[in-house]
């Protein structure tokens, strides 16, 4: 079963990348007028490309365990 400290940590990463993603967001709709197209295509990548190491799935087993469910 995972701990509170277990769940935390995880959810802190998931919090993370999406803040992270949200900045990215606001970045490009403060200053797109003002980059070059190459700098626009790199922000808007972080923002439609999520990595597979920060997608949280349905059936993860830290969020699983946490509550004691099998599902």
């Amino acid at each position: 079963m995972s701990t509170n400290q277990d769940i935390k940590g995880h959810l802190e990463i998931i919090r993370d990348s999406i803040n992270s993603a949200i900045t990215s967001v606001i970045r490009y709709q403060n200053f797109n007028e003002e980059m070059t197209t190459a700098a626009k295509n790199t922000l808007l990548a972080t923002v439609t490309t999520v990595p597979a190491a920060l997608q949280h799935a349905s059936n993860c087993s830290i969020c699983n365990d946490w509550d004691g469910s099998t599902s």
